[in-house]
């Protein structure tokens, strides 16, 4: 005959003790006490972030990050700044909020397929898409002010007929985006994937 455990109430009090438990350390990993800041103090008008309470995990605040950033999608959006740009913003904003000085923090971009329409001026971006500003112009012109390169690969622009007039100024264009992501590489940028 099977015989199954009997329960008391005092059984089921120890339930949320032993979930509680199990949760503690996840939360004592947390990121801040600190809310999430909208932008800066880098980057003005995107990239939000943490300031980060005694990371485990620590990099010398002392070297130079060189980041490089593939920007392809997000292209058309007559809405809102583009997301992989944001990301860029963020690079900025999250190192000079947890100890790194914006000297140290260098960051490059290659724009490809679908990323160019970031890279219009407002009024390029209004011939081609309704009447309407590029979004994502504010935070382009505020990385270029930030030292940022940005190139556009020079494969899309053909393929789009994009006219170097229609582009932000300071918006640079490559043979490829390949061979741009190659140069800025072997010039000690480090590729980041997302």
């Amino acid at each position: 005959m099977l015989r199954l455990p009997t329960f008391t109430l005092r059984s089921f009090a120890v339930v949320p003790l032993l979930t509680l438990a199990c949760a503690l350390p996840v939360a004592a990993q947390g990121p801040s006490s600190v809310a999430q800041q909208a932008s800066g103090p880098v980057i003005t008008a995107a990239g939000p972030s943490f300031v980060v309470d005694a990371p485990t995990f620590t990099a010398p605040t002392r070297t130079e990050m060189k980041a490089l950033f593939e920007i392809n999608a997000g292209g058309g959006d007559t809405l809102k700044v583009n997301e992989q740009l944001v990301t860029m913003a963020r690079y900025f904003n999250l190192h000079a909020r947890n100890g790194f000085a914006e000297q140290q923090l260098k960051a490059a971009a290659v724009f490809h397929g679908a990323g160019w329409t970031a890279l219009l001026s407002d009024s390029a971006f209004a011939a081609r898409f309704g009447g309407k500003p590029n979004p994502s112009r504010k935070l382009v012109e505020e990385l270029l002010q930030h030292g940022s390169v940005l190139v556009l690969c020079g494969q899309t622009a053909g393929a789009r007929s994009i006219g170097r007039a229609e582009l932000i100024p300071g918006v640079k264009v490559s043979t490829s985006a390949i061979t741009a992501m190659l140069a800025l590489q072997n010039d000690g940028y480090r590729y980041i994937p997302w």
